[in-house]
């Protein structure tokens, strides 16, 4: 018996507001620090996704599940639409399998969508091109790579230019090298001093990475912290800070004296730039400079004029904030318009600024709304308290508006319209915050009210909803009479006539049971928090997204509570949190000679639990009365609780779970039965000291 099986295909989510646009690539953390506007107007933008490398988040032991980085790239069009003819809908994760920890790895994106990295190696720096498969690209440099020779090791910036061409920079102490490649990746050896050219910087250049932008005429500009001598106490008693400072280079690498003071310019410390901050220059030789103030979580543009004074015709002073997001790469258009790339909320996030500073109301949201789209794979689309359009488009997803008046269409596929509190869709006597479902199809797609108490549909009161039209037979209202205490009245509008349509199959207000056979079923649940039952047999049960409940009933069961999802990994709501339940001793257990034991994979530690309360278990102990013993086996890798002491029909209770429990298994992942206080009887009641009689 199979019951809800799928295949899982590549997915992303794109959010798109108003001048802004992310990317979430894996459902992991993404991240982009290079960005490239191409001669047809395509915007660029590259960086690394995380994908979990083994194990998984809530197994046991320090190191029981880990992460790997891909190198990744997305390509939108001028207007900031994810571009459908390049890598998969706009989006293409190169499998790199890089270790984070993996120091001064830095990568960049060339015109044509390949991925360009660097790290140290060596005797100097290694620079190689990938294709998507993850290969390396043997038409570039030497076999798919070029090694600069240097003995400079610290900060490192790449850079890829409109033309293809690449400038890699290595910083050391009082130096710093950039070296010219060509699109293929051989050295530019008409730049600089054989395709090399030493910035000759002054010795207090600090730690940290460093930004590089070289001018056609092979001037270059440095950002980089530098160590400045400050006054402390007493003007004899100095200390060193770091300080963002930009440097101005000629073409033969001497400082450029005319720039700023002496060819330096300090940003105060209050401007939030750090040893991350990004540097370009405009054709008009202005500065921009773009970096993240950890302390107020607020992300920074500065434009500079040429000669390092504030350009003052630029946002507020010369400053444009960009919200709470962690800026790595700028880059400006021929027209002027500004673009930026970095970090937002986990994944790419893109913004482009007029020329002025403004947001570029041209790019991103064309309506001025907020959209959240999937794309064609199961997408589990969550919105914020804003008022947001989702669209799942092709594949069974999961739509949460949460708060707001959201408007939500599941595109084609099975698919889930997901509420957990009143106020993500609802009524007042004086307004509404009413969602709206656009193609709701009562045949396949469900509405999840499972968190809310209904208990079905009726006349809208006492627990019930009410199903209502409209007199032009239109939309279609789901609906509660009774206001909490809020005020607050649920209240769902499908477009629609679907009256006769809506039932306790599709407005699902219950965890559903889904029950196997006496014989051994394979059962996979949805992404709707269910009830999987077993029964009899040897059986193979996985929940599936959710927080199921999963009774392995009689029989040598696997249990696994499901594919928790790579979002619900950085979100701790609790919807993916599972229970496998025992219901009788004969569900799990050993004689002398045979096992019927339950087999638990993929046993979240943090939020997944084990009940046993109806065994009349109490606690951990030695197993015998009512505790449970856990024991482990180190040649079968699991974790064994069991009970010692066998019933009358020579049965004793026992599960097993996969890996080593032993130091991580406690109490909040169990539910045991109340312990009964022992009354006895007869006893003389304990007095207290006060009514003693001396």
């Amino acid at each position: 018996m199979n019951t809800n099986a799928s295949t899982s295909v590549l997915t992303h989510t794109v959010t798109t507001g108003v001048g802004t646009v992310s990317v979430d690539l894996t459902g992991q953390l993404d991240y982009a620090e290079s960005v490239l506007v191409n001669s047809n107007g395509q915007i660029l933008v590259g960086g690394y996704s995380q994908h979990l490398a083994w194990g998984y988040p809530g197994a046991p032991g320090e190191e029981s599940y880990g992460y790997e980085l891909d190198h990744s790239v997305v390509r939108l069009d001028p207007n900031g639409r994810p571009d459908t003819a390049f890598g998969e809908g706009g989006v293409d994760v190169v499998p790199a399998s890089i270790d984070l920890e993996w120091d001064y790895d830095i990568m960049a994106v060339q015109p044509d969508g390949r991925v360009v990295a660097a790290h140290s190696v060596e005797g100097g720096i290694r620079v190689e091109r990938f294709n998507s498969d993850g290969t390396l690209d043997s038409t570039f440099g030497k076999d798919g790579a070029q090694t600069i020779a240097t003995d400079l090791y610290g900060g490192m910036d790449l850079k890829a230019q409109a033309d293809g061409t690449v400038y890699v920079s290595i910083r050391g102490t009082g130096q710093v090298e950039v070296t010219k490649l060509s699109s293929d990746g051989a050295v530019i050896t008409g730049f600089g001093d054989q395709g090399t050219l030493a910035l000759n910087t002054t010795s207090d250049l600090g730690s940290g990475d460093i930004s590089t932008s070289v001018q056609p005429d092979g001037s270059v500009l440095l950002g980089a912290l530098y160590m400045v001598e400050v006054p402390h106490d007493s003007p004899t008693d100095i200390r060193f800070v770091d300080k963002y400072a930009l440097q101005r280079f000629m073409p033969d690498g001497e400082l450029d004296i005319r720039f700023g003071d002496q060819g330096k310019l300090y940003l105060d410390t209050a401007l939030g730039f750090r040893s991350d901050s990004e540097v370009t220059v405009q054709v008009d030789g202005k500065i921009i400079v773009v970096g993240h103030d950890i302390a107020s979580s607020v992300s920074s543009v500065l434009r500079l004029n040429a000669d390092g004074s504030f350009d003052t015709s630029f946002g507020e002073k010369g400053m444009v904030t960009i919200g709470d997001s962690s800026p790595d790469a700028v880059t400006v258009q021929a027209d002027g318009k500004i673009v930026v790339a970095g970090l937002h909320n986990l994944d790419f996030s893109i913004t482009r600024l007029n020329a002025d500073g403004s947001l570029d109301t041209t790019f991103g949201s064309q309506d001025g709304k907020v959209h959240i789209d999937g794309y064609v794979g199961q997408d589990i689309l969550r919105g914020t308290e804003a008022a947001e359009l989702i669209n799942g488009f092709a594949g069974d997803d999961v739509l949460q508006g949460n708060g707001g008046q959201d408007v939500l269409t599941g595109g084609a596929g099975a698919d889930i319209f997901r509420f957990t509190d009143i106020a993500d869709s609802y009524r007042t006597s004086t307004g509404q915050a009413s969602d709206r479902i656009l193609d709701f199809d009562a045949s396949q797609d469900r509405i999840d009210l499972i968190g809310l108490g209904f208990t079905g549909l009726g006349n809208g009161h006492n627990g019930t909803l009410a199903v209502q039209t409209n007199a032009e037979g239109t939309r279609t209202y789901l609906k509660s009479y009774d206001a909490d205490a809020s005020g607050h009245r649920f209240e769902l509008v499908l477009d629609g006539n679907l009256a006769s349509q809506l039932n306790s199959d599709n407005v699902v207000t219950a965890r559903p049971v889904i029950e196997g056979t006496s014989g051994g079923d394979t059962i996979t649940g949805s992404a709707l928090s269910e009830v999987i039952n077993g029964l009899a047999g040897n059986d193979r049960i996985n929940g599936g997204a959710g927080s199921d409940i999963l009774i392995g009933g009689q029989g040598a069961d696997q249990l696994n509570g499901g594919d928790r999802g790579d979002f619900s990994y950085w979100v701790d709501d609790h919807q993916d949190d599972d229970i496998f339940r025992y219901l009788s001793t004969d569900d799990s257990y050993r004689t002398d000679s045979k096992s019927f034991v339950d087999l638990i994979i993929g046993f979240a530690g943090p939020s997944d639990k084990i009940d046993v309360s109806q065994l009349g278990y109490t606690e951990f102990g030695d197993g015998t009365g009512t505790t449970l013993k856990m024991a482990y086996n180190g040649e079968l890798d699991r974790t064994y609780l069991k009970d010692v002491d066998a019933d009358n029909q020579g049965h004793r209770f026992e599960i097993a779970l996969a890996g080593n429990w032993l130091d991580v298994l406690n109490e909040d992942n169990m539910v045991f039965a109340p312990v009964v206080p022992v009354k006895v009887v007869g006893a003389a009641a304990t007095l207290d000291p006060s009514h003693y009689i001396a």
